[in-house]
This record gives structure tokens, sequence and C-alpha cells, in this order.
């Protein structure tokens, strides 16, 4: 009879767990991601945050550029801010899920090619809060990876579009496959998600 008591206790714990796992993973496959903006935006050392026009940019800076468009190699770096939202999570709730993003193994997509690949430095928490919580991946490239142009002139304009005062993020996708730490071990998303900037996937 106490056998069969404590085979009984087993056996919903195993229930219990098994049923905490299917809702953290239920909750885990609902967060939301979004990209937000480009921030930080450089290229050869020269930050283009403050620039909106060709006429924007300097004499010494210019000479700087001309060797480098020349040589077709252009250091370019940047933030891409991604907004994540876990609509689990509620205000002032205990129940509030908080997780750890530990890994984020992107792909960069530029007009639908893929760029550049890569993935977060150090984990992500996520407070379990209702709210939009901030991610950056940091991008290192060559210019003319991303961009093309005959001229320097032209080069420069377009890439004002993407990484000046006004950018734009339209042309950005990220594709992307989080792994969450959570209570039962890390979690990897089953497939990729597609992340644009015109609502949360």
């Amino acid at each position: 009879m106490k056998k069969i008591k404590y085979t009984a206790v087993i056996v919903l714990l195993v229930l219990l767990s098994g049923c905490s796992a299917l809702k953290t993973l239920d909750n885990i496959t609902n967060l939301q991601f979004k990209i937000d903006s480009i921030s930080d935006f450089e290229v050869q050392d020269i930050k283009l945050g403050d620039k909106n026009q060709l006429g924007d940019f300097s004499p010494t800076e210019i000479l700087r550029l001309i060797p480098a468009f020349t040589s077709g190699s252009l250091a370019t770096s940047f933030n891409l801010n991604l907004l994540v939202k876990n609509p689990n999570a509620t205000d002032n709730s205990t129940n509030s899920l908080k997780l750890d993003i530990v890994s984020f193994p992107w792909e960069l997509h530029f007009n639908n090619k893929k760029i550049i690949g890569g993935n977060i430095a150090e984990p992500i928490s996520l407070t379990g809060i209702g709210k939009e919580e901030k991610l950056a991946l940091r991008i290192d490239l060559n210019l003319f990876d991303l961009l093309s142009g005959n001229s320097l002139n032209e080069l420069l304009s377009t890439t004002l579009q993407v990484g000046g005062k006004n950018s734009s993020t339209k042309n950005i996708s990220i594709y992307a496959k989080p792994v969450i730490v959570t209570i039962i071990g890390n979690i990897s998303y089953p497939e990729q998600i597609k992340i644009v900037d015109y609502e949360y996937r």
C-alpha cells in the first residue's frame, strides 16, 4: 500500500513538472520581437548620427574616406536595436515570467539578401514585467557588403538613408533563433523567426 502511494506521488510530481514545462515552453515561444532603430552608425570611425546630407561631412572626413573607398574597404559599425515584448507578463504580477536570452544567433538581411551573421556577446535578462525591453545587436562589416555606389558621393548619399540622422530600417530584417534559459534548462526556438520593423513577431 505504501509503495502504491509512493508511486502515485512520483507520478503526480512528474505530471506537475510536465505541465510547468509545457507552460514555460508556451510562454517562451510567445516572446515577440521587433526592429526599433539604428544607432551609433560609423564609417571609418566617422559618426553619421548627426548627418543628414553630403554637406554635413567635413573636408577632413572626406579626405579620410577617399582612400578607403578606393581600396574597396570601408569599415562600418552600428547598433541594430530590437524591442522584445513578453505578452505573458503583466505589471505588478508575482507570476510574471523572468527569462534570460543566453544565445541569439542572427542573420542580417538587407533588401532580402543575407549580409552577415553573429550572436549576442552576453545574456539578455528580461524582467518579466509587461513592457518593451531593448536588445542591441552590434554589427561590424564592410560598407560595400551592405551598399554599393559608382562614386563616393553616391555611396554616402545612400548610406545616410540607412545610418544618418533620419535613418530608416525598412530594408532591414533579422532572422534569429533565440535560446532561452529556464528552470527546466535551455530551450531553443524550433526554427528561425523573421524580425521586421513594422510589427511584432
